[in-house]
């Protein structure tokens, strides 16, 4: 076996029992080779707090490739970081935004890193904006300033295979209002869900199979809460809340 003593434990830990927290341990592991990568394949963006998160996914995604019977995990996750270059190039290409921006920007990055380690899943808005003390308005400007969303309704599955088709509640109808009333209801996994279904906040809209990658959850149960969040939205008519 090639894998270097360092991570044998927290990588065999992982390889036995996949979740939030062996995952979060293994990252913590080789934070010194993602730290590498960013110097290498950052260029003028290697501290950016963003190219760091896209870092940390890209590791993590790795895992699961990694064969320690044909080389070392940092000789893997060096050659499978190189698509960083991309990244900081795009991030290169931004459109200068106001300096606060940018500075509420890095620390909501930083916040929401330290939020995931600690609760071993993404945070949601709501859980970020206690921790940072900035509020879902301001986190929606930060992120709009710095990137073109879509917004929508939440996705939800078909009676086909493997399909997920738009709720049933048009786009454009503006149930603001309802939404907001509806997310500070759930719970902070089914808010992230509905945050990045919808495009809340100014998230970008995200397909449920990435939303089952982000939680490390399995597509059938983002798909049934989904549903459950759904039911809830489809609740306004009934409850006269125009």
């Amino acid at each position: 076996m090639k894998l270097e003593k360092d991570y044998q434990e927290a990588y065999s830990a992982w390889s036995q029992n996949t979740n939030s927290t062996t995952s979060s341990d293994l990252l913590k592991k080789v934070n010194p080779v993602i730290d590498t990568a960013l110097q290498s394949y950052g260029g003028s963006s290697a501290k950016s707090p963003t190219l760091r998160s896209k870092a940390r996914r890209l590791a993590l995604d790795s895992f699961g490739s990694y064969d320690p019977t044909k080389g070392t995990m940092k000789t893997h996750l060096m050659a499978q970081l190189q698509g960083l270059r991309r990244y900081s190039q795009q991030e290169q290409q931004i459109i200068a935004i106001p300096e606060q921006v940018a500075l509420d920007a890095q620390k909501t990055e930083a916040a929401g890193r330290e939020l995931e380690d600690r609760l071993g899943r993404p945070a949601s808005d709501a859980e970020l904006s206690d921790y940072t003390n900035l509020s879902l308005k301001r986190l929606s400007h930060i992120r709009k300033a710095r990137q073109p969303v879509a917004t929508g309704t939440v996705m939800q599955e078909s009676g086909d295979a493997g399909m997920f088709m738009p709720a049933t509640r048009p786009a454009q109808e503006d149930n603001t209002s309802w939404v907001e009333f509806v997310y500070s209801d759930l719970n902070p996994t089914d808010q992230y869900i509905l945050e990045r279904a919808m495009g809340l906040h100014g998230h970008a809209v995200l397909a449920p199979g990435q939303l089952a990658k982000d939680l490390r959850l399995s597509p059938g149960a983002i798909s049934q809460r989904m549903q459950k969040i759904q039911a809830k939205l489809d609740q306004r008519d009934e409850l006269g809340m125009l």
